[in-house]
This record gives C-alpha cells, sequence and structure tokens, in this order.
C-alpha cells in the first residue's frame, strides 16, 4: 500500500488519505511513547490500513475501528481478512454518534469497555462532539491518549479548545 501510493499516486500528482509511511510511524510511536493499553479506538477506518499497521506493531492490542461508509467497512474488511491480524481489529460500520454509545454498552471481561487510546481520523468538525460522546460514555481510561490528524484545516478549532483547558 506504501510503495503504491508513493509511486503511482505521488507520481499522479494524487494524495492516498491512508496514515502509512512516515505518518504511521508516528503514530505508533507516539502510541509506544504513551504506553499504549490493551484496547485502541479509531475513528475513520478508510481502507483498514492504518489499523492494520497499527495491530502489526502492538500484538496485543485490540483495536475497533469506525467507519461511516459501507463501501470502505467491505474493503476494510476483506484487507483485514486477509491479513494474519483479523483477530485484533473489529470494523463498525456506521456513524460514530450512533456507534460510540452501542460501544458503551458492551462489556470486557465483565468491566464496561475503555480504550486506553483514539485516534481521529476524519473531518475535524466533529472531532469535539465524537470527544464529548467518549468523555460521557466513560469509553476513555483514565490516562487515555486521544491523537486526532487533519486539524488544521477541518475546522477541529472546538476539539483543540476543549482538550487543551
Amino acid at each position: 500500500m506504501d510503495d503504491f501510493a508513493t509511486g503511482r499516486w505521488k507520481a499522479r500528482h494524487q494524495w492516498s488519505k491512508s496514515a502509512g509511511n512516515l505518518k504511521s510511524e508516528i503514530l505508533c510511536s507516539s502510541f509506544m511513547g504513551a504506553g499504549l493499553g490493551s484496547r485502541l479506538l479509531e475513528i475513520g477506518t478508510y481502507c483498514g490500513y492504518t489499523a492494520l499497521r497499527i495491530a502489526a506493531g502492538f500484538p496485543s492490542i485490540r483495536i475497533s475501528t469506525l467507519e461511516v461508509d459501507p463501501m470502505f467497512v467491505i474493503i476494510a474488511r476483506n484487507m483485514i481478512a486477509l491479513s494474519d491480524l483479523a483477530d485484533s481489529v473489529e470494523v463498525w460500520t456506521g456513524h460514530s454518534k450512533y456507534v460510540l454509545p452501542m460501544l458503551a454498552k458492551r462489556l470486557f471481561h465483565d468491566h464496561p469497555l475503555q480504550y486506553s487510546a483514539v485516534y481521529m481520523d476524519r473531518w475535524g468538525s466533529e472531532y469535539h462532539d465524537d470527544f464529548l460522546v467518549l468523555v460521557r460514555s466513560k469509553l476513555l481510561a483514565c490516562s487515555a491518549i486521544v491523537i486526532a490528524d487533519q486539524i488544521l484545516w477541518t475546522g477541529a478549532g472546538l476539539f483543540l479548545w476543549h482538550v487543551a483547558r
């Protein structure tokens, strides 16, 4: 995927929205430096590549990833099924405002489900709403880290103001 994105798309002056190459290395380094726990939530699956890169770098982690577009869900589920990481990644279909409350009702070893890390990789203007649902639903572990991509040009100002206080 990285070779295709840098070779084919870059040569045609096209952009790949998957977090590969340097971007995924920085992401994995951030998680490693923060002491990633056992569960990670990704909001914005696209084709599942980022979830697979994270799962490959952290074999003991379970990843829940959300995607609103059913076409990308099918692609991601097939990519994950073809990998040897299918037991580590689950893909949820639907908008985060509906899926996150459903996840909050699930139990993990008789305890409420909580995530030690969240990676937001979709339209930034919705990060604030997602973050509030995560907090209100108690889906974030006490020392959880939240990484949000695409914050400069996507209307993520309210989210940034909220987490910076």
